[in-house]
């Protein structure tokens, strides 16, 4: 217990966090857990890389810059021709939430802000509220992630989570929540502000390979897959999805499974996760990861999901894998969702 609230290091931290909900001589409970978290929420991060949100996110911190190679080699199994391997830097530290966004975590959030949910009905069949009984279909437990989730609804989600925090307005990475739709334009130095914000793809795959090189963060075996991500173990049938009675038939509680070195849970599989950046190709060349100029974001405006889910198969969960280039901000899924990250200064 003293090693959960003081460790340094997020990768013991979740690690424990695992051990505490899964060791069969001394878990603890769902409130024990929380206990030992009441303490820990909003408060200075001390000497630890890690820290909880005022709402309970534990966010790991990854000190910059930092530089590797991002996509994937010729010789990578399942590889796709996108993945173009290339030298990548990310200038600057950032925090990235450790598990996505759950259900309760994204309703709190619905609830105080009636006119999204009152928005988000226009369609009831991908409605996120609790009211929608899809969304109970697919993630059944309110520890499960957040789905049916547009991108502009997480980016929403953010400054809603920055203004919790008492962070000011103008280090908002977004532009007011009213504005947050088609046409919305992002400021040129939105990665340099502190607010909280969705995981650029380059800090994604970073903290994905959690200093690894090989296809998955342990290795390569497809043996080991189910031991850290919930995914289609048979060959999807139908537009990714899954068609077996023993395959996964809807998300699990974020973190059930075993976490990455970093002290990520769930980076493959479970649902596939929005990220805050345009769905670019890559070339060969080295490239950083940021924004030297103001752009727009509108409906046709493909936008990048990592990490897999539930219903698709061991060949996208593999921290190189990119996801479709279809994937618009203003589209529902029941298999996507988001973790959060905020930039460090």
């Amino acid at each position: 217990m003293q090693w959960y609230a003081t460790n340094p290091d997020p990768g013991v931290h979740s690690a424990i966090d695992y051990f505490f909900r899964h060791d069969p001589k001394r878990s603890l409970t769902l409130t024990e857990i929380e206990k030992l978290d009441k303490p820990l929420r909003g408060q200075p991060r001390a000497n630890r890389n890690w820290f909880l949100t005022t709402e309970g996110h534990t966010m790991a911190i990854i000190n910059g810059p930092v530089s590797f190679y991002m996509g994937s080699p010729l010789t990578e199994k399942l590889r796709d021709t996108d993945e173009v391997r290339h030298h990548r830097t990310i200038p600057r530290s950032f925090a990235v939430s450790t598990k996505e966004i759950t259900v309760e975590q994204f309703q709190k959030f619905l609830d105080q802000h009636p006119e999204i949910k009152q928005q988000a009905r226009a369609d009831p069949s991908k409605d996120p509220s609790r009211e929608n009984p899809k969304l109970r279909v697919f993630s059944p437990d309110d520890r499960c992630p957040q789905i049916l989730v547009t991108w502009y609804e997480a980016a929403q989600y953010c400054n809603w989570l920055s203004k919790q925090e008492g962070i000011p307005d103008n280090e908002w990475c977004y532009p007011p929540v009213e504005n947050i739709k088609s046409g919305m334009q992002m400021p040129k130095d939105n990665l340099e502000r502190i607010g909280y914000r969705l995981v650029t793809e380059a800090e994604w795959e970073y903290a994905c390979r959690a200093g690894s090189t090989s296809s998955r963060f342990y290795g390569e075996s497809d043996e080991m897959l189910s031991e850290f991500a919930r995914y289609s173990k048979n060959p999807p049938t139908r537009k990714g999805m899954a068609n077996y009675p023993n395959d996964p038939a809807h998300t699990q509680v974020v973190g059930s499974l075993k976490p990455n070195a970093f002290g990520l849970f769930d980076v493959y599989g479970n649902v596939w996760e929005w990220c805050h950046s345009r769905r670019l190709p890559y070339t060969k060349d080295s490239a950083i990861d940021r924004e030297h100029e103001a752009f727009t974001i509108t409906d046709s405006v493909a936008m990048v999901r990592r990490g897999g889910s539930f219903s698709y198969g061991k060949d996208v969960m593999r921290s190189a894998h990119r996801g479709s280039t279809n994937y618009y901000p203003v589209q529902r899924r029941d298999n996507v969702g988001f973790r959060i990250a905020k930039t460090i200064r």
